[in-house]
């Protein structure tokens, strides 16, 4: 046998034990789209076009449109836009006001086609005047009761001379959305004085259930920043009269229950709520500090303290029409441990939000 034979047996051999792997298809892409240019371009003055179109670097798609885009001011008609691989045009059906400066907010809209990557900020501008106006407003939403942010929440603005019976049932001037920590901001005004609201529903009218918010006195773009707004659902206590199977029904003899001591630095009426496995468990109320509680089963609760205004031992919630503040209430910053037969002593000092 040849030595040609031998290597051809040898080259089969490797070929056999060789092992087949598909190619590497790169790194995964984890970037969203970019913008690479819009016509007509963004701050255009003088805007008289019925469209805008957007230009990306690769194929789009919208994300959660009809919750996340608007345009302040608002238009009659609702925009429609459409997407064309990498290009996507807004139709503006509209008649535009003059001397407006107008800001399209698309965050969050538009996302890769490939891997669902989403673009977090877009905003375009527009005027119909000869300048941009450039005056701000902004400030955070807070929920009365539990002092979280409320976020993905409406604010928006009325024109001053608007009268208050119309004010959740008239279409807003301009709008903007709370973020995940509850702040908004009103960009592009001009120098005018505004009433302010805020509300959770999704259509800017008030409905039962909704939350609402508002600052009492007008405000202006020129002097009003770090606006503070209360929400609360003005028909709260009535829907949420309390249910005595969720109070404790406390054994005042009993040896295996705990006290708490609060001091506090307020000088008013106060509500002090008890919460166990985030249900209320217990309500006392107090003229002035210290507060005590005896005879709670032993366990970890949260407390909250209520300012009793009206002194009627109950948390009253916003009223607009009489443009009242819901009452403040305070939440102790961490779980309280109550153990048996043992009395326990906070020291809270508040400060006014």
């Amino acid at each position: 046998m040849n030595k040609s034979f031998y290597y051809l047996i040898l080259i089969l051999f490797l070929c056999s034990c060789a092992n087949i792997i598909t190619p590497s298809g790169g790194e995964k892409d984890e970037s969203a789209p970019i913008l690479l240019k819009t016509f007509p371009k963004n701050k255009t003055l003088d805007f008289q076009e019925k469209k805008i179109t957007f230009h990306f670097n690769e194929n789009i798609e919208e994300n959660r449109w009809n919750d996340y885009f608007y345009i302040s001011p608002l238009l009659v008609n609702n925009i429609k836009y459409k997407i064309n691989n990498k290009v996507m045009t807004i139709f503006l059906n509209d008649t535009l006001k003059d001397n407006t400066t107008y800001s399209l907010y698309l965050n969050q809209c538009i996302k890769d086609v490939n891997e669902g990557n989403i673009l977090k900020k877009l905003k375009y501008l527009f005027s119909t005047s000869s300048k941009i106006d450039t005056l701000n407003i902004q400030g955070q939403l807070i929920s009365a009761r539990t002092l979280e942010p409320k976020s993905n929440t409406w604010v928006f603005l009325h024109k001053e001379e608007l009268t208050d019976s119309l004010c959740f049932v008239s279409k807003p001037l301009y709008v903007a959305k709370s973020d995940e920590e509850g702040l908004f901001v009103f960009d592009n005004l001009n120098m005018e004085k505004y009433k302010i609201f805020s509300l959770t529903g999704l259509d800017f009218v008030y409905n039962e259930g909704d939350e609402v918010g508002f600052i009492n006195q007008l405000i202006s773009s020129t002097n009003d920043s770090n606006l503070i707004i209360y929400m609360s659902d003005p028909l709260y206590v009535q829907k949420n009269n309390t249910n005595p199977d969720t109070v404790s029904k406390v054994d005042i003899n009993s040896k295996l229950n705990g006290n708490i001591h609060i001091k506090s630095n307020l000088n008013t009426n106060i509500i002090v709520t008890l919460y166990k496995d985030e249900k209320l468990f217990r309500q006392a109320f107090f003229t002035k500090s210290p507060y005590t509680i005896n005879d709670i089963q032993a366990g970890e609760y949260k407390v909250s303290l209520t300012i009793d205004q009206n002194n009627n031992q109950v948390w009253d919630t916003g009223n607009f029409s009489l443009r009242k503040q819901p009452e403040k209430i305070y939440h102790y910053n961490q779980p309280i441990t109550i153990r048996e037969n043992w009395d326990l002593e906070v020291k809270w000092s508040i400060s006014e939000l």
